[in-house]
């Protein structure tokens, strides 16, 4: 099982334009609609190193110059991250609310030992055909399944471990380095539609392409949030442990999911169906294989139950274990 999973929305992304010639939004469904059009460069522009501190996630770094507008205010750009006749604390009617969040702890709950050689390796294949599916958006892949009925996309993780690997760091940073965290609009669908976030509390972005949605975020054991998704904009949240589901509002896109958790062992299948987890000290470990829930069409909209959720115990001596896993029906 899943640890109880608890996510809290944070900030929606704000569109602001530049000067000079600007290049049109990428188009939705391109190879280059990964969020970064005109929109979501002055986002990012805006945002880049000031996510973590918003988050409470990093010391707050000293405050950005300001530009004097000539009539004794701020000006352009204002303190921090606003506060002067441009930007500033509100903007219309809305007013930037204000989030407390508790300190931090990345600390691994694991001894960490290096030098780890043991590993375990298979495949997951998928029994059954192969669901085609049509939304009111248009044409949803719900699994990406090979010739040879390997299914790609499905994550594999150790439950916990009392022994293991030695995290990576960020560069500069004691904290270890954060895996995960990014979402993209793309076309019909939000992709990657399962991806692991490790270590947690960490960050994770929702990026929109060319075409505004409204997205429906839901952690486990939580109501769900409403946030309206830009051209080119964002919306943050911090995930905590568990899972949290990512889909359009009005039914139409198909949904991402987000596994947060508190191991460093973890793998996606490839286009192969394959995964391998390794450094790992022998032993016997609880090995999760989860796949994301295969969505129904009704009247044009996605419904989704269940996720496919298989437990194995396995034990690891001191070289490669192997586990292969059959889902579907």
């Amino acid at each position: 099982m899943l640890p109880r999973a608890t996510s809290f929305l944070v900030i929606s992304a704000i569109a602001c334009g530049g000067s000079g010639q600007q290049q049109p939004l990428y188009g939705a469904g391109t190879e280059k609609d990964e969020g970064h059009g005109v929109l979501a460069r002055a986002s990012a522009k805006l945002m880049t190193g000031d996510e973590d501190e918003a988050e409470g996630l990093a010391p707050r770094r000293a405050a950005r110059p300001t530009y004097d507008d000539g009539v004794g205010g701020d000006g352009y750009g204002g303190t921090m991250y606003g506060g002067g006749t441009y930007g500033g604390q509100s903007y219309a009617s809305y007013v930037a609310p204000q989030w407390s969040y508790p300190s931090v702890n990345r600390t691994p709950s694991y001894t960490q030992k290096p030098g780890l050689a043991s590993a375990i390796e298979g495949t997951i294949s998928w029994r059954g055909a192969t669901p085609k599916l049509t939304s009111g958006c248009g044409a949803i892949k719900p699994l990406d399944v090979s010739a040879e009925h390997t299914i790609a996309g499905v994550l594999v993780y150790i439950e916990r471990v009392s022994i293991g690997r030695m995290l990576p760091h960020s560069s500069g940073e004691q904290r270890p380095a954060t895996v995960g965290g990014i979402v993209v609009k793309r076309g019909c669908a939000f992709v990657p539609t399962v991806q692991v976030v490790t270590p947690v509390p960490a960050s994770l972005a929702i990026h929109g392409d060319s075409k505004r949605s409204r997205v429906r975020i839901t952690a486990s054991g939580g109501a769900a949030t409403f946030s309206d998704l830009h051209e080119g904009g964002r919306v943050a949240l911090q995930a905590l442990l568990g899972v949290t589901r990512i889909e359009s509002a009005d039914g139409m896109l198909g949904a991402a999911w987000v596994v947060a958790v508190d191991t460093p062992y973890y793998a996606i299948t490839d286009d192969h169906g394959r995964f391998r987890i390794d450094e790992l000290a022998p032993g016997t470990y609880d090995v999760i294989i989860w796949q994301p829930p295969v969505p129904t069409v009704n009247g044009g909209l996605l419904g989704y139950g269940a996720p496919v959720i298989v437990k194995k115990s396995v034990k690891v001596g001191t070289g490669t274990a192997r586990l292969d896993v059959t889902l579907g029906r």
